[in-house]
């Protein structure tokens, strides 16, 4: 156990102190499943620390798909967090200069609906998949 004193003794000599702040995304998601062609539930399966140590926003998160058993693995960045209890995030408007997390609702002003991000294609910019009621599957990108 590292008291206080030695915390405070590492941060003066300019050591790295390694942070415990935790992350515990959602267990459960509705998932774009690339074998299937569907979006299906999917559920957490696995976490992998960056580090070794701890599951922070960093790590790694395996989800399989319900239907066809296949895994697909996420950042912590890319996830929606569990809260406690479960709150509802607001609607965000669409601008592809944001991050989205999976599992995040958005509102399209040129749709004018509401859709919910249901995967990620990694890339130069990232895109985003989005349910959306009316128009169906989109990708739309985002953090450009």
């Amino acid at each position: 156990e590292i008291s206080e004193l030695n915390i405070n003794d590492k941060e003066k000599s300019g050591a790295k102190i390694m942070s415990t702040d935790t992350f515990s995304p959602v267990e459960g998601i509705d998932i774009f499943c690339r074998f299937c062609q569907k979006i299906l539930p999917a559920q957490l399966d696995r976490s992998i620390a960056g580090n070794g140590r701890t599951v922070d926003k960093d790590a790694t998160f395996e989800y399989s798909c319900s239907k066809c058993g296949k895994t697909f693995c996420f950042s912590g960045n890319d996830l929606k967090e569990k809260k406690e209890p479960v709150e509802e995030m607001e609607a965000r408007e669409y601008l592809p200069q944001n991050h989205y997390v999976i599992g995040e609702t958005i509102v399209h002003k040129k749709f004018k609906e509401t859709g919910l991000i249901v995967g990620k294609d990694k890339g130069s910019p990232t895109r985003i998949l989005i349910k959306f009621e009316k128009s169906g599957l989109k990708k739309l990108v985002e953090d450009i």
